[in-house]
């Protein structure tokens, strides 16, 4: 007796394989065997493992790509702390630079406290004082001259 288009023994009805799905090394298993029918137990069985091993090599493949964009990742990390260490390393010049700079200020400051205010006069008024005293010193060479006519 018969049930839904199958013989008895429940044999499925031949079909050919489709290579076109299958890896070489499938195709060289089947054709060795000489399976040519993919309702085959042993078809069915290598078509599996054939379809596992492309996810494998998909994942694997992924997998590795990940790796090498991590690896370029990494290399960006090390490149920022790298400019990292070399910026907090010019922070620390320019810290130190600053401090000095507050000494020498502060020092420079209590040297200007130190003086008297007879002291700050004279030091603004010595350029005045060197030009009243050269041109005096002109009007004298003029004078000089003019009296005594030496040219």
């Amino acid at each position: 007796m018969r049930q839904s288009g199958y013989p008895e023994d429940r044999s499925k009805p031949f079909k050919p394989l489709d290579r076109n799905e299958l890896s070489e090394d499938a195709l060289f298993l089947l054709d060795r065997y000489r399976i040519d029918n993919a309702n085959d137990p042993m078809a069915i069985f290598v078509s599996i493992v054939d379809q596992m091993s492309a996810h494998q090599r998909e994942v694997i493949s992924r997998f590795e790509a990940a790796i090498a964009l991590a690896g370029v990742e990494f290399g960006r990390i090390d490149l920022a702390i790298a400019m990292a260490e070399e910026t907090q390393r010019q922070v620390a010049a320019l810290t130190l630079a600053l401090d000095q700079t507050q000494k020498d200020f502060a020092l420079t400051t209590n040297k200007i406290r130190q003086r008297s205010n007879l002291d700050i006069m004279l030091n603004h008024l010595k350029p005045c004082i060197y030009g009243l005293f050269g041109a005096i010193l002109a009007l004298l060479v003029v004078f000089i001259n003019l009296r005594l006519k030496i040219f």
